[in-house]
């Protein structure tokens, strides 16, 4: 099934376009944002555009992403969710990240839950990976919260990780 857009009670998450580069660098660019990703800061708004074109041929081939999180009230974007498949790991990996004024009020485990439900749900996945430096706190409290488990300590993508699993059963 296909999955265009997910309405949380305080968000709206939706594919990236290509007009969402500006917005999209404000958190991409932010060295904040993106000190526990293996990537790190993305350098100007022309990388993320070719980052947004990355995620939305991504979604063309597997019918997910990483999407845009936008708050539903305001319809301002405010950060990224979603999945990316990634073969050479053996997992589809949830991904989430916001803007630093929109930290700390539940908003990242209101948008990777909705996206939990999705994959379990419509897209009929049986098992999500993500994986987390081990001085992200606040990215390790979301997904204990949402039920994932530490199956390990590794290196992914060249970054020290605890690597986490959830699958559909486990939640049944």
């Amino acid at each position: 099934m296909v999955v265009n857009v997910i309405d949380t009670r305080r968000l709206r998450l939706r594919p990236f376009e290509l007009s969402d580069a500006e917005a999209a660098h404000g958190w991409l660019g932010d060295p904040l944002v993106m000190q526990y990703t293996p990537a790190g800061v993305v350098s100007g708004v022309h990388k993320t555009r070719e980052r947004l074109a990355e995620y939305r041929a991504h979604q063309a081939t597997h019918g997910f992403s990483k999407w845009l999180i936008a708050d539903r009230a305001s319809g301002r974007p405010i950060g990224d969710a979603g999945l990316l498949q990634l073969p050479e790991l053996g997992w589809i990996d949830l991904g989430f990240r916001l803007s630093p004024s929109h930290w700390g009020q539940g908003l990242a485990t209101e948008a990777a839950s909705a996206w939990v439900s999705a994959a379990f749900g419509p897209l009929g996945l049986a098992r999500l990976g993500a994986f987390v430096h081990p001085e992200n706190a606040a990215s390790i409290r979301v997904l204990e919260k949402l039920g994932f488990r530490s199956e390990r300590q590794d290196v992914v993508m060249g970054m020290r990780s605890i690597v986490f699993g959830l699958a559909a059963a486990d939640l049944r």
